[in-house]
């Protein structure tokens, strides 16, 4: 059995390693609710893509830019965390934004089974004369916080 020094001292390193780096409550799961994976679709051109997605306040629960092109057209899986509740998704491509309501059990796939949580594929989409365009899609899956 470990002494009252030693579990004074992982008690506080801990405490310690929680303000610098966060930390999940007690009885709460390290798995996230959500996840968003954006997808620029076939394009030569690196496109600014930005997705911010916002509970029913208005409060950001996650936002990401992105600088997509043929290199490097997905940023894949990216999660938030559990204690959130998404309403919105407000995605901008190359300054034109587009605004859309987080999918909810009325998706086939939803809500998800076991350890998958559910999320977005953002699949943008340059048309030729420039114009941009947006797909969202709801899926279920595994993702983890890194």
């Amino acid at each position: 059995m470990p002494s009252m020094n030693r579990r004074a001292f992982l008690a506080s390193s801990s405490a310690a390693l929680c303000a610098t780096s966060g930390c999940i409550a007690l009885g709460s799961s390290p798995t996230p609710a959500h996840w968003v994976t954006v997808y620029l679709k076939d394009t030569a051109e690196p496109h600014d893509v930005s997705v911010t997605v916002n509970d029913g306040s208005g409060e950001v629960l996650f936002e990401n830019d992105y600088r997509l092109s043929d290199s490097n057209e997905a940023d894949e899986d990216a999660p938030f965390l559990e204690s959130t509740d998404p309403e919105t998704i407000i995605v901008t491509v190359d300054g034109t934004q587009f605004e859309r309501d987080w999918p909810g059990f009325e998706q086939p796939q939803l809500p998800c089974d076991g350890p998958n949580s559910s999320g977005i594929e953002v699949w943008v989409d340059i048309s030729p004369d420039g114009t941009s365009e947006i797909r969202l899609e709801a899926d279920c899956q595994h993702v983890t916080m890194e």
